[in-house]
């Protein structure tokens, strides 16, 4: 969205409490290091391991544009002691743990920003139609979830893997790629407002009116199941 739809101090708070805790937890880090994916600085986040027989903690490095994992000690650690072992024996082990997903306070947050947002990205071309989305009583709680957070309480959201992370897609010109992320906004037949994001192959789904769930899954007994990211349900809209 263009400057000045976000007041300055609401989006400093939103990207340092919001966005920063879930886009830097390890579960984020170790998709983007699978992706390749890399941060505003051109960067790939690193991911930590341990080699087995040298008992060192090391790290797992891309470079942007070029295939191939580079492997080293992670700072502060012994590498003389890294490298000599590597050199020393034929084989080795390295131990890379899986990272869990982050809390659900992170995770409900951070998809109510994003539907706030998503929003506003269809009204801002529309005369008065901010205005009004800020002005929306059923939004009240929405937005001081969002910007004011009710720690204990989490909005509850639906989470489910709908597609594997690298799996490939092909366009109307048979041209294959990948999906980092999509989102859409479902419009149920109770007019209720979800809000639908895909994040490396994982759908989440969140009420934008309120704290309830279970229309989205009366959605999905009656759509078979399938994601609202690839039903034309808001064809009648």
């Amino acid at each position: 969205m263009p400057p000045g739809v976000v007041c300055d101090r609401c989006n400093n708070y939103i990207a340092r409490e919001v966005e920063k805790p879930l886009l830097d937890s390890p579960y984020f880090k170790e998709q983007r290091f699978n992706m390749s994916v890399p941060s505003k600085r051109n960067k790939i986040p690193r991911i930590s391991g341990i080699h087995l027989q040298s008992r060192t903690r090391i790290e797992l490095m891309k470079q942007r544009d070029e295939d191939g994992i580079g492997i080293g000690a992670a700072g502060g650690e012994d590498e003389s002691r890294w490298i000599q072992a590597v050199i020393g024996q034929k084989s080795g082990t390295l131990i890379i743990p899986i990272a869990s997903p982050p809390n659900d306070y992170d995770i409900s947050r951070f998809i109510a920003k994003v539907g706030l947002e998503s929003l506003a990205s269809r009204l801002i071309k529309v005369e008065g139609g901010l205005d009004e989305l800020v002005d929306k009583p059923e939004l009240d709680e929405l937005r001081s979830y969002v910007r004011i957070g009710t720690p204990g309480r989490v909005w509850p959201y639906s989470c489910r893997s709908i597609y594997s992370p690298n799996c490939l897609f092909t366009d109307e010109q048979g041209e294959t790629f990948e999906v980092l992320h999509e989102y859409d906004i479902l419009v149920t037949d109770s007019s209720e407002f979800y809000i639908v994001i895909a994040l490396f192959g994982v759908e989440y789904v969140l009420n934008l009116g309120g704290r309830e769930i279970e229309g989205y899954y009366q959605w999905l007994r009656n759509h078979n199941d399938r994601s609202p990211l690839y039903v034309d349900k808001n064809a009648q809209l």
